[in-house]
């Protein structure tokens, strides 16, 4: 994905996925203040200015070589998608394995937004590109502990949007309601306190989780989800596994 932004005096041009933002704004009492926009699409129409093509290219080329390392192969093509998911399983069986190598304690469970999840990991080899496409965000990991109530709002939230991936634990659904939930292999305990890794959007009440606002914050981590899925499948490669998941039944509908 291209990204080119040029300044010119009283307009902004954003070029971004094949797409021209012209923006109109003035300066007033050092504020700035838009006057007019306008957004064209990038067709034969326009050409590419040679001298900032050029001008760019050491920076595209040096970011392009590094998008195109390996760091691990699939067996099989990871898609998203509702309910439950391949690709909802591993990234967030990875955020599980990844976040106990930052933070110390006991970390019960782990949920990722389906919406968060922007392209399939493909089969075969796996790119640091093919991780950016996955996950375009610059989400930190936060560490959070949920009381019952809280935890038993995560549930219901998963089970009536069914938009949400979950590691550690299996939820049956009836109705769009949970009747059943097991975290960490045990019965969910209304009366327990239990920790969750999830990225600061979902921390922040992103994705309809207001209730997590609420929630204790236990560490906030300078790391990115995204890193901790290519930290993931570098370990992977280097204990000689592939990238893979399956269907477990993490989330069950019942009939």
């Amino acid at each position: 994905m291209d990204i080119l932004l040029n300044k010119i005096p009283g307009r902004v041009e954003v070029w971004l996925l094949g797409l021209l933002l012209l923006v109109q704004c003035t300066i007033t009492k050092n504020q700035l203040q838009l006057s007019d926009y306008q957004l064209l699409s990038v067709d034969q129409t326009y050409y590419e200015d040679s001298t900032i093509a050029a001008t760019i290219q050491p920076y595209r080329q040096k970011l392009q070589d590094e998008m195109d390392v390996v760091i691990g192969h699939s067996d099989k093509r990871l898609v998203e998608a509702k309910v439950e998911s391949l690709l909802g399983n591993f990234v967030s069986d990875a955020i599980l394995i990844q976040s106990g190598l930052h933070y110390p304690e006991k970390i019960h469970f782990s949920v990722i937004n389906n919406g968060g999840l922007r392209a399939p990991l493909p089969k075969g080899p796996v790119n640091i590109g093919n991780v950016y496409e996955l996950m375009p965000f610059e989400n930190l990991l936060y560490i959070l502990e949920l009381n019952g109530a809280q935890t038993k709002s995560m549930f219901d939230n998963m089970a009536s949007g069914k938009n949400v991936a979950v590691s550690n634990s299996v939820v049956i659904i009836e109705e769009n309601r949970p009747v059943k939930i097991f975290i960490d292999g045990a019965p969910f305990d209304q009366n327990k306190h239990y920790v969750l890794a999830v990225s600061d959007y979902l921390a922040q009440g992103g994705g309809g989780m207001d209730f997590l606002k609420e929630a204790k914050l236990l560490a906030t981590l300078d790391v990115k989800i995204r890193d901790l899925i290519i930290d993931h499948i570098k370990q992977l490669e280097a204990n000689g596994e592939t990238v893979n998941a399956e269907i477990e039944g993490r989330v069950k509908l019942l009939p």
